[in-house]
């Protein structure tokens, strides 16, 4: 049962992301989709490229209160939790790529990342916040300089294209190509790869700062005006340094981050300052059940949708045809393909929100 005090502008946030990500992974991309609703194909910005790394900063953010939570618990308590917690979602996200694309395995994935963010991000939670600051400029140099400088077999330094660069290399020697999500560029790359870890833990970092200092300053149009300064000081660092270091969401490179976290800042700001301090009612309010249920409802709704991609019948002309088709394709046809799918992926989402509603409405909270 909820009875703590909870932070509603971060449950909306992340109820609102969490619908995001359950619409980008539902919604049937073609070459109708508009071209905000896809992933960038390679440097840009794109809606859906938003999506995982504002979940990372939430993540950080819900760190600080956690730790503040759990005060009182001996560090054996705390981190014998914590290190549960991210053993299991590494293995959630195993199950899901199993489901996905089954063998040979992709060891890297979504939930793998938050795992190994939070776990090299969490020995910081309780540090001043001069140290946390300095390891966020540290992690986004290392990687930078990583993707700039270093040079492998086959691997050009300073090359930021999708095939041939540092990373892929890396994450080849690391899992094998067999083990990567593409396998068909050379050396193979992944996402979610290794060095990715290195900048996705700056973003939880850039998280819990804004956290804790929700926790100290409280609710204040101070701390408001603070939150959007910074968010407007990151955007603007990291479009100042994309011309060396594009802006990749494949890489998660530190322009990247810094654009995003600034975005993901500003947004929590807009939206605290709404809800909690003016404590207005809001039909931004419906996405606070699936802020509280986050993950299971993420993981079932990743779990069904595979499924339905999976599952196929004999149309009536023989072709086969999954049940995911089925379901969209009628819509797409009475809609135009453009807004069909688009419809489809909605309708969704508020099922899983309906959901999630009855869930909250019983008081069924799933955690880690």
């Amino acid at each position: 049962m909820v009875t703590k005090k909870r932070v509603v502008s971060l449950d909306v946030f992340r109820g609102l992301t969490v619908a995001a990500m359950i619409f980008v992974n539902t919604l049937p991309v073609s070459q109708y989709t508009p071209y905000l609703l896809k992933h960038s194909e390679w440097i840009g910005l794109t809606f859906v490229d938003l999506v995982f790394p504002f979940f990372l900063f939430i993540v950080g953010v819900s760190m600080a209160y956690s730790f503040k939570n759990r005060a009182n618990q001996t560090s054996k308590q705390l981190w014998g939790h914590f290190i549960y917690r991210v053993v299991a979602l590494f293995c959630i996200g195993l199950f899901l790529n199993w489901i996905g694309g089954g063998l040979p395995l992709r060891i890297p994935g979504v939930l793998q990342l938050i795992a190994l963010a939070s776990l090299f991000a969490a020995p910081l939670a309780r540090s001043k916040f001069k140290y946390i600051i300095l390891t966020v400029a540290v992690l986004l140099m290392l990687q930078s300089l990583i993707l700039l400088f270093a040079s492998a077999p086959g691997v050009t330094a300073g090359n930021f294209q999708s095939d041939g660069n540092i990373a892929g290399w890396v994450d080849v020697q690391v899992f094998g190509v067999q083990h990567i999500f593409n396998q068909d560029v050379d050396p193979g790359f992944d996402p979610e790869g290794i060095l990715t870890i290195i900048t996705a833990t700056a973003m939880v970092l850039i998280g819990l700062i804004i956290g804790k200092i929700l926790q100290i300053k409280g609710g204040n149009w101070g701390t408001i005006k603070l939150f959007l300064t910074a968010g407007a000081a990151m955007i603007l660092l990291g479009v100042i340094i994309s011309p060396l270091v594009p802006i990749i969401k494949q890489l998660w490179t530190a322009s990247f981050i810094m654009v995003t976290a600034g975005l993901a800042t500003i947004i929590l700001s807009l939206l605290y300052s709404y809800l909690d301090i003016l404590a207005k009612k809001s039909i931004l309010l419906a996405a606070v059940p699936l802020g509280l249920n986050a993950l299971i409802l993420y993981v079932f709704s990743a779990v069904i949708n595979t499924i339905i991609q999976k599952v196929y019948f004999n149309s009536a002309t023989g072709d086969p045809l999954s049940i995911y088709q089925m379901l969209y394709q009628p819509l797409m046809d009475l809609l135009t393909p453009n807004i069909g799918a688009i419809t489809y992926a909605m309708i969704v989402v508020i099922l899983w929100g309906i959901i999630a509603y009855y869930m909250h409405k019983k008081r069924i909270y799933i955690k880690l």
